[in-house]
């Protein structure tokens, strides 16, 4: 388990996202290194691939740039019109109802969320995030740390993030700093 300090060192964003989670065993991690609990197609993984691919050729693209302007500018473009392609694509799959987005307070170490159960400390959990302003689309393994009673009735609980593949954990990071950007420059736009 990550310790406090390590916790710490992740940037921390309250961001509305689509989250549902189902209690697993730790058994269940064991036998499936990569989260299988929910349904999905592929295309609800279709985007978190592309943006993997993306960080996987930046180097290449950084080298492209400085040799050849013109052919990195055509690669940039024929790059957005997968995206774009891609997220119409997945956006159908990324359909959630306004009821099922809640706020939650989300770093690259983990969650805190509202839930109307309490979980005991120590469960496993198996979580599907899908972030709807990106149509990112996430499933992850995660353990409670702690929940607690709300005045409202309902449970504060906090998890923390187990067995994260390296590439959703790089995901992750995207989109954390892209929210934090949107926020500035709303923030900006507001004090105009």
């Amino acid at each position: 388990m990550m310790q406090d300090q390590d916790r710490r060192q992740f940037f921390r964003i309250d961001q509305h996202i689509s989250l549902e989670l189902k209690v697993i065993s730790q058994e269940e991690i064991s036998d499936h290194p990569q989260p299988s609990q929910f349904g999905v197609s592929p295309n609800f993984l279709l985007l978190s691939e592309l943006q993997q691919m993306d960080s996987a050729s930046a180097q290449l693209m950084r080298k492209v740039t400085e040799k050849d302007p013109n052919l990195a500018s055509v690669l940039n473009i024929m790059n957005d019109k997968i995206e774009r392609i891609a997220q119409a694509i997945a956006s159908d799959d990324m359909t959630v109802s306004s009821a099922a987005i809640q706020e939650v307070n989300i770093s690259e170490g983990g969650l805190q969320f509202t839930s109307d159960d309490q979980y005991e400390t120590g469960v496993y959990f198996s979580m599907k995030l899908v972030f709807p302003e990106s149509c990112i689309g996430l499933i992850l393994y995660a353990i409670c740390l702690r929940s607690a009673p709300q005045d409202d009735g309902r449970f504060q609980t906090r998890a923390e993030f187990v067995q994260m593949p390296e590439n959703c954990r790089m995901i992750l990071a995207r989109q954390i700093f892209e929210s934090q950007a949107r926020q500035r420059k709303q923030a900006a736009e507001d004090s105009i």
